[in-house]
């Protein structure tokens, strides 16, 4: 049964991966090394409010999260992003928690969608075996 997802695409991921399951799951995992760190420095950069860096980390995780298909989470960060150019940081905070929350469900599924297509990678290879 295919799961199904409220902050990801994996179809995203899979068509940049040329449908090579293999490649998604090694991207997948390339995604959950970077993605923590780069949270981390934004939200080092919020609580600083460090425009400039804000700026910086906001439009890099954007980027990053636009290639698992997390389009609510790019949008969030699309905002915060705007916000700091503007050095409109007070209005940033109280964004915090929801992309907070959007982010930690986004990890959450990049995770089940690695499970999910390791294990369709396993049936298909038992089916070819058998």
């Amino acid at each position: 049964m295919t799961p199904s997802y409220q902050h990801i695409n994996p179809a995203v991921l899979l068509d940049a991966a040329g449908q090579d399951v293999q490649a998604f799951l090694e991207l997948s995992a390339t995604f959950l090394d970077i993605a923590p760190p780069m949270y981390e420095r934004l939200r080092h950069a919020i609580t600083a409010s460090q425009a400039a860096d804000i700026t910086l980390q906001s439009h890099s995780l954007k980027g990053t999260v636009a290639l698992i298909g997390a389009d609510q989470l790019a949008s969030m960060l699309g905002r915060i992003e705007a916000l700091s150019r503007k050095a409109s940081l007070e209005e940033i905070h109280p964004l915090w928690a929801d992309l907070a929350e959007a982010y930690k469900e986004t990890i959450a599924e990049v995770h089940l969608s690695i499970r999910h297509f390791q294990e369709s990678t396993a049936c298909s290879e038992d089916s070819r075996d058998g």
